[in-house]
């Protein structure tokens, strides 16, 4: 049986590209918010790295005074620590610094590539080596 989704031709006239005109730009209000979350990442970041220049025992320092006196830290600050400190962080480390290794077979069934031909098709007279002759 056919599973008929009706709403199909709605979704795929979504994926067409917007062209590009003074109508099809983001409201005022739009912008400012892109804004904000650009800002707002930057900010993550620059914590990062921040807190990724500490030593091991200044983030385990932290993490301590952040149980004692949680008052004293940010929300950010709190998640960032604990990230650095997660084995999550560490997998996506690895991830992102040795990357997912994938062998990827661009031959026809497996077949191995032994070498390149390169072969001129009508070549003109100058591009053609001359044959010795005996």
């Amino acid at each position: 049986m056919v599973n008929e989704d009706k709403n199909l031709d709605k979704r795929l006239d979504n994926l067409k590209p917007v062209p590009f005109t003074k109508e099809n730009q983001p409201s005022p209000e739009a912008k400012s918010k892109g804004w904000q979350r650009k800002k707002e990442a930057q900010k993550i970041l620059n914590e990062f790295m921040k807190q990724g220049e500490m030593t091991y025992k200044e983030i385990k320092d932290l993490l301590a005074d952040i149980k004692a006196h949680p008052e004293n830290h940010t929300l950010r600050e709190v998640k960032i620590a604990n990230y650095l400190m997660s084995t999550k962080m560490t997998t996506d480390w690895l991830d992102r610094h040795i990357a997912k290794v994938r062998e990827l077979d661009v031959t026809t069934d497996g077949e191995k590539i032994e070498g390149i031909k390169v072969e001129i098709i009508n070549p003109r007279e100058e591009d053609v080596p001359e044959t010795p002759t005996d």
